[in-house]
């Protein structure tokens, strides 16, 4: 884990930022016997850099660091890089969009097609409306522009 920690500290001082403020916290599971989930949160002062533009930037970071990761563990594990608690708030913040667009196809019976969003962002709605049995959820479109289609059911 320290190895993790060092490389997202090296990642920092590459692209000529202060270090995470806070402690880097990695929280871990073990799923099998090879298989290493990491939860890792950062705090950082200048946390809009990251988020700014539709989060780009921590995607960035956290493709950068699953490729060194990977690199680094090969097989061994899936991870998730979160700065300021950001992707917890918009997790729940795209459950109350699909709820809440799943309540607008109902009132109107018709297809409601949202903006487009990362795949990570596309699979929350989809997990979360796939417990709504009369609604039906669609990606459609190519990448970046990927977006979701949510109906009813036929």
């Amino acid at each position: 884990m320290e190895e993790i920690k060092n490389t997202i500290k090296n990642i920092f001082k590459t692209m000529g930022l202060a270090e995470p403020e806070a402690e880097i916290r990695i929280d871990n599971s073990v799923k099998g016997r090879e298989i290493i989930n990491l939860g890792i949160s950062i705090d950082v002062k200048d946390a809009e850099i990251f988020i700014k533009d539709n989060s780009e930037g921590l995607n960035a970071l956290q493709h950068l660091t699953r490729m060194i990761f990977s690199r680094q563990n090969p097989g061994h594990g899936f991870l998730i890089l979160d700065i300021n608690s950001y992707k917890e708030g918009r997790k729940n913040e795209l459950v109350e969009i699909a709820l809440e667009t799943a309540k607008k196809v109902r009132r109107t019976k018709k297809a409601v097609i949202l903006e487009p969003m990362p795949a990570y962002e596309r699979r929350i709605i989809h997990l979360k409306l796939a417990e709504q049995p009369d609604i039906i959820t669609e990606s459609i479109g190519q990448e970046p522009e990927r977006r979701i289609m949510i109906r009813l059911y036929p």
